[in-house]
């Protein structure tokens, strides 16, 4: 598979959704789109959970688009959420969705605009009256004066 971007999925969810040892899969999340090479192995095996079958595939997610590992990365698929302490992506398992081919529906990035189309305004839909005040907080202080970096 090497040096490209793949995929380990089990036989089971190859025979389910028409992949191919070698051939390519699109792996999209409500944030992006990636595309990467299948590698059908024992090693990635469904779960049973409450009577129910999971699936789950492995990706390595050291890829880039230069260098002499080249494929789309996985972490382009998570909301960036850094370590405190180092900055470094702390996320490593997400949900989802996996189809056979290279980029099935137009290709999707963070940056490239709406995800999801504009939804209609629920204001109306609320069951408690609009906050007519700012409560003060137990120590007297309004809340709109404590906030770090406001005056």
């Amino acid at each position: 598979m090497q040096p490209e971007a793949f995929c380990e999925v089990s036989p089971e969810l190859a025979g389910e959704l028409g992949l191919q040892n070698g051939g390519w899969a699109t792996i999209r999340s409500a944030r992006a789109e990636i595309e990467a090479r299948v590698l059908v192995t024992r090693r990635i095996r469904p779960l049973k959970i409450n009577g129910r079958i999971v699936h789950q595939i492995g990706m390595p997610y050291h890829w880039s688009s230069q260098g002499l590992v080249r494929g789309d990365c996985p972490n382009e698929l998570f909301a960036f959420v850094a370590d405190p302490n180092v900055s470094i992506m702390e996320t490593k398992a997400i949900t989802v969705a996996l189809e056979a081919g290279r980029h099935s529906r137009e290709r999707r990035y963070a940056t490239s605009g709406l995800l999801v189309p504009d939804l209609p305004p629920r204001e109306t839909d609320r069951d408690l009256p609009p906050a007519r005040h700012r409560p003060e907080t137990s120590h007297g202080y309004k809340t709109h004066q404590v906030k770090e970096g406001h005056s």
